[in-house]
């Protein structure tokens, strides 16, 4: 054999080679929330069932907890800008960047999750073209159970929330609860159980299940479910990365992504359920139907807030919640 023979055998093995690690992907993908809570158990379901549609050419290396060290208002340009190709983010932290991520939690539109699902539907091409500017697409939304109030105390009136110091989540929910007298702070979730440890906040807006994947429950013995709302994650992948696959790996992860949506809006209501039972074991006071009062006085204190948000989102906004309020209308009806 000679030089040149062995030349391009070899060449030819380098080539192979290549398209062999053309063919494999490997993923890294934060999430700040941990793998217990429902946002964790949903990307393994996404991972799992994209390891099996492409035996095993595509695989994602999870980061639980923040472990990357990204909190969710990180992510949107942690996945933009290539730092990381694929990501699980809770949405609302962003709402500084456009009024859109907002949407989703919006105070008393939606009350459970056949409502947030509805009303996703309706944004969801609205979704594509923003992200589409942070160089990205969606995957997949991925669902909360609707949102309620921990405490240290129980809290069942709007006399009890005055001047109670709480966690919010974004600009509305700060809003809402200062107008009803309370104290609140906007934190991630990694600051939550320093600050409750601490003693620097005695109330969580968050929802039954995700406060118990946390343990809040060793801090905040009370939870009344004020259904405040219902709003999402957002798995979103970087266009280079998308645009680099082959048609046929587009096809697979699009598969387990739509795979893993279905299976995440339709699992939440026994998820529910769950964490009641789990609370109610663990010694909890769980109030699951709040007094209408307080919840309206809730509600009356949320107005201004949907106000500012459709005036800041313009005929977007406007559009969007007017078709779900016609959506609204006809499930109503039937």
């Amino acid at each position: 054999m000679n030089i040149l023979h062995v030349m391009a055998v070899a060449g030819s093995a380098a080539l192979i080679s290549v398209a062999a690690q053309a063919q494999s992907l490997v993923w890294d993908m934060p999430n700040e929330y941990p793998a217990t809570s429902l946002q964790g158990e949903t990307d393994t379901f996404f991972s799992t069932r994209l390891a099996e549609l492409s035996d095993g050419d595509i695989a994602i290396t999870h980061h639980f907890g923040g472990a990357l060290g990204f909190r969710s208002r990180d992510q949107l340009d942690a996945v933009g800008d290539g730092a990381v190709p694929i990501a699980n983010t809770f949405i609302p932290p962003l709402g500084g960047l456009d009024p859109l991520f907002l949407l989703m939690s919006l105070p008393f539109l939606t009350s459970n999750p056949v409502e947030a699902k509805r009303l996703f539907d309706i944004a969801a091409p609205y979704y594509d073209e923003l992200l589409a500017n942070y160089n990205q697409r969606l995957l997949y939304s991925s669902p909360w159970a609707s949102s309620g109030l921990w405490s240290r105390e129980e809290i069942d009136s709007i006399e009890a929330l005055r001047g109670l110091k709480m966690r919010s989540y974004d600009a509305n929910s700060t809003k809402v609860f200062l107008n009803n007298g309370a104290s609140p702070v906007q934190l991630s979730w990694a600051d939550i159980v320093p600050q409750l440890s601490a003693g620097g906040i005695d109330g969580v807006l968050t929802s039954i299940e995700s406060g118990l994947s946390a343990s809040f429950n060793e801090y905040t013995p009370y939870f009344n479910a004020l259904n405040y709302d219902s709003t999402i994650n957002m798995v979103t992948i970087n266009l280079d990365v998308w645009n680099g696959m082959t048609d046929e790996q587009r096809a697979l992860v699009q598969q387990a992504a739509d795979e893993t949506e279905a299976h995440a809006w339709s699992s939440i209501d026994a998820e529910v359920a769950k964490a009641y039972a789990q609370g109610q074991e663990s010694g909890m006071t769980i109030i699951e139907t709040p007094d209408p009062a307080y919840r309206a006085a809730l509600a009356e204190g949320a107005q201004p807030v949907i106000d500012a948000w459709l005036e800041a989102a313009g005929d977007v906004g406007t559009q969007i919640l007017k078709e779900y309020q016609g959506t609204t209308e006809q499930a109503e009806a039937d």
